[in-house]
C-alpha cells in the first residue's frame, strides 16, 4: 500500500518518508514564496484586511485573526487559524502535519510549533547506500499540534508534534512542550509540566 504513496502523501498521513524528495520541495518552494509576499508587508500600512485574505489565500483556514509578520512556514496549507487570535512576530510553523489553533489564542513572539520528528534509532532516521555507505535520504515522520482556544503560548515555547493543548491553558516562556496538557492549567519547563491549575474567575 504505501509503496504505492508519493512521499508527501506519507508524510500527511503520519507515515515515515523520505527527504530529499522533488514534489515535497517544489511545494516547500512555492509556499516560502507566498510567505515571502506576506512577509514584505510588514510595516507597510498595509490594509489589515489585504494582508488577512493574503493569509487566508495561503494558509489552510484563518479566522478574524492577526498575525504580526515576519512569520515562517513549510507549507502554509496545513495551518488552521481561528476568530481573534493574536499571533506575534517570528514564529515558525513546521506544519508537514496539521497545526490547528483555536478562537482567541496568544500565541508571543519566537514561538516555534514542529510536527516533523526522527526515530531515536539513528538506524531508522537515515538510509545509506548498502554497498557505499553513501547518504541517500533522512526518514522522517509528522504529527499534528492542536491548541486550544483562549490559550496563551508564552515567548520563545516550542510546541512538538503529537501534542494537544487544551482550552484554556498557559504555556510559560521558553517551554518545551513534549505531551499533551489539559484545559485551564499553567505548565512551563522543559520538558514542560503542570505548575496549577487555572481556576475560574470570579
Amino acid at each position: 500500500m504505501t509503496d504505492a504513496m508519493t512521499e508527501f502523501e506519507k508524510m500527511r498521513a503520519g507515515l515515515p518518508y523520505s527527504n530529499p524528495d522533488p514534489e515535497i520541495f517544489r511545494l516547500q518552494a512555492e509556499a516560502s514564496e507566498r510567505n515571502r509576499r506576506i512577509n514584505e508587508t510588514a510595516g507597510s500600512g498595509i490594509d489589515p484586511a489585504v494582508r488577512r485574505q493574503m493569509l487566508r489565500d495561503a494558509l489552510g483556514a484563518f479566522g478574524e485573526s492577526f498575525f504580526n509578520p515576519p512569520i515562517h512556514w513549510e507549507y502554509g496549507k496545513h495551518i488552521f487559524v481561528g476568530d481573534r487570535c493574536l499571533i506575534n512576530s517570528n514564529i515558525t510553523f513546521m506544519d508537514g502535519a496539521d497545526i490547528r489553533i483555536g478562537d482567541e489564542t496568544l500565541i508571543a513572539p519566537n514561538v516555534m510549533l514542529i510536527t516533523a520528528g526522527h526515530s531515536l534509532l539513528p538506524e531508522e532516521r537515515v538510509i545509506t547506500d548498502p554497498e557505499t555507505g553513501a547518504f541517500r535520504a533522512g526518514i522522517s515522520i509528522n504529527k499534528p499540534i492542536t491548541i486550544g482556544k483562549q490559550c496563551w503560548i508564552g515567548a520563545g515555547a516550542i510546541i512538538l508534534g503529537g501534542v494537544t493543548i487544551g482550552d484554556g491553558t498557559t504555556v510559560g516562556a521558553g517551554a518545551v512542550v513534549t505531551r499533551s496538557l489539559p484545559p485551564r492549567v499553567f505548565a512551563a519547563g522543559n520538558p514542560a509540566r503542570v505548575i496549577r491549575e487555572i481556576p475560574v474567575a470570579g
